[in-house]
């Protein structure tokens, strides 16, 4: 029996020979181009974890692009999940913590999973999730990302990566000098494409089609997807794209802003630019620690005139993103994701919500004043927490989400959005429709929300309506779905937003009154300080 490392410095078994029994069905067996895996079969559908797409980063691989994945022999399993890239992880809140999962971190985290119905030759539509948490922390492996519900239920294959995050995967000096890769600052972006390319070279010997696939993700994934929408390495290796609550999407980094948080960090550690080639011998624990006196903002794609050479969507879409479909939207009170850690921002007095406001919308008093009064016409019942909730969800994420909308129909490629607006239970109704809240529903990862869910009735046909939309995208490029009549593409005139969790209709420009009211001002972007979420 041969022994192999697999992701995480585990030794298993790689046994040679036929596929084994595993609970009551055949355990699927598949050649790649790396060697053969073993998965996991259930009901209707076969799973692999921890697949390497790429080589260890570690030592003399950190800060270069995605090594080639070094071949095995014999039967590699594929039944445990792979390392979670190096990260800062704060404390969560039980409602979201299907979001996370906390699983040994390691520089040898480039890996993926896949859910497919059958390892057959049927060539079902692909969707490739991009986890959020910015670009700092996150992984694909959390209980909710689990795809076996939705390559089930939709006939669709699904894939979860993990990438370098944070400075591991960000990390430009702008010193043409410093010893590292030149495109240091990109190697999170270049780990996806490495992903993208092992799906095109292998997916169809797991069911799946490398001529249809759908790249999605939400917050910070959603942002990773408008950046691949502008990378030119990336074009042909998807072809549709959904993006869910995109905050600071629409533009990257600067040289500026990415140099200055890079030096930033050589300094916590005694280095000059010059001597930047050092950080390869730093330990990862004083690499996190560094960062987090630093602050992880600015550690993510920069324009750096190599792996990018424009913004995704800044002064207009990308060349490179203008015939692709894209699905994009939000949610409608997405600011209670940020506020839920303390009980307290749900009862804030007038004073206090006022106060927060002008310091995140950075207004004048009088300014403030008529944006107070103006969301206090639009929302006539709310209480002062509320109307803080509904101004910052509409800075934060919704605003700049439409932002990438409009700008993404203007270029001609077929546009469709959505507002998801399924009020969850927990908390008395308190959290409204959160940032991530329709996450699980698109999975089907509803007992892993349940905190969330909150055993909400209507949960069942939202996931099943939920599913079949994204997946319908996923298979013709338009979001099919019998509970929304007339969803017609989005577009500047009209703003066609289709209602989906609470409501299912279309609507004209649901944003248009947030639109007059605050639209003038910068859209956000993840340089901004995000000071709403306390006094």
């Amino acid at each position: 029996m041969q022994r192999r490392s697999l992701l995480g410095g585990l030794a298993l078994p790689l046994i040679p020979g036929a596929a084994l029994a595993h609970a009551g069905h055949r355990a699927p067996v598949v050649e790649t181009t790396s060697g053969r895996l073993r998965g996991i079969a259930g009901e209707g559908v076969a799973v692999f974890k921890g697949i390497p797409y790429a080589d260890t980063t570690a030592g003399a691989h950190r800060f270069l692009p995605p090594q080639a994945a070094p071949r095995w022999a014999g039967v590699r399993e594929a039944t445990e999940y792979g390392r979670n890239a190096p990260q800062l992880r704060g404390p969560g809140v039980p409602e979201f913590a299907w979001y996370w999962a906390d699983l040994p971190q390691g520089e040898d985290a480039l890996s993926l999973s896949l859910f497919t119905p059958a390892t057959d030759d049927r060539r079902r539509p692909v969707l490739l999730w991009l986890h959020g948490g910015a670009f700092s922390s996150g992984t694909g492996s959390a209980p909710g990302f689990d795809g076996s519900h939705l390559a089930r239920a939709q006939d669709v294959v699904v894939v979860s990566i993990n990438h370098r995050l944070n400075l591991f995967g960000h990390f430009f000096t702008g010193e043409p000098q410093d010893g590292l890769s030149p495109e240091a600052g990109n190697l999170g972006v270049l780990d996806q494409i490495a992903a993208l390319r092992w799906v095109r070279d292998n997916i169809e010997r797991f069911g799946g089609d490398p001529g249809n696939v759908t790249i999605f993700g939400q917050s910070g994934g959603a942002a990773k997807v408008t950046a691949l929408l502008a990378t030119p390495a990336a074009k042909g290796l998807f072809h549709r794209a959904i993006v869910q609550s995109a905050s600071g999407a629409w533009r990257l980094a600067t040289p500026e802003n990415a140099a200055r948080a890079a030096h930033a960090v050589l300094t916590e550690l005694g280095l000059t630019a010059h001597e930047a080639s050092r950080l390869r011998d730093v330990p990862v624990d004083r690499l996190l620690a560094a960062l987090g006196k630093v602050g992880p903002a600015e550690f993510r794609p920069v324009l750096d005139g190599r792996v990018f050479t424009q913004h995704p969507y800044e002064p207009a879409a990308a060349d490179t993103a203008r015939d692709v479909p894209v699905l994009i939207g939000w949610t409608e009170t997405e600011a209670t994701f940020f506020l839920a850690g303390d009980p307290g921002n749900f009862t804030l007095d007038a004073a206090r919500a006022r106060a927060r406001i002008q310091r995140f919308l950075r207004l004048d008093e009088a300014a403030t004043d008529r944006v107070i009064a103006g969301y206090r016409d639009l929302y006539p019942e709310a209480t002062p927490s509320q109307l803080l909730i509904r101004v910052a969800s509409d800075q934060n994420y919704r605003l700049p989400t439409a932002l990438v909308a409009d700008r993404h129909a203007a270029g001609g490629a077929p546009t469709y959005a959505y507002e998801f607006n399924w009020v969850s239970p927990a908390r008395q109704g308190a959290l409204g429709s959160p940032h991530t809240g329709e996450v699980p529903f698109v999975f089907g990862t509803l007992d892993a929300a349940q905190a969330l869910v909150a055993g909400s009735p209507e949960a069942p046909r939202i996931r099943d309506r939920l599913g079949a939309i994204w997946a319908g995208f996923a298979r013709t490029g338009r979001p099919q779905s019998e509970a929304v009549a007339d969803w017609r593409p989005y577009s500047a005139a009209d703003r066609n937003t289709a209602l989906l969790g609470g409501e299912w209709r279309v609507a004209k420009d649901t944003l248009a009154r947030p639109r007059e009211l605050i639209g003038a001002l910068k859209p956000f972007e993840y340089s901004d300080p995000v000071t709403f979420i306390r006094d």
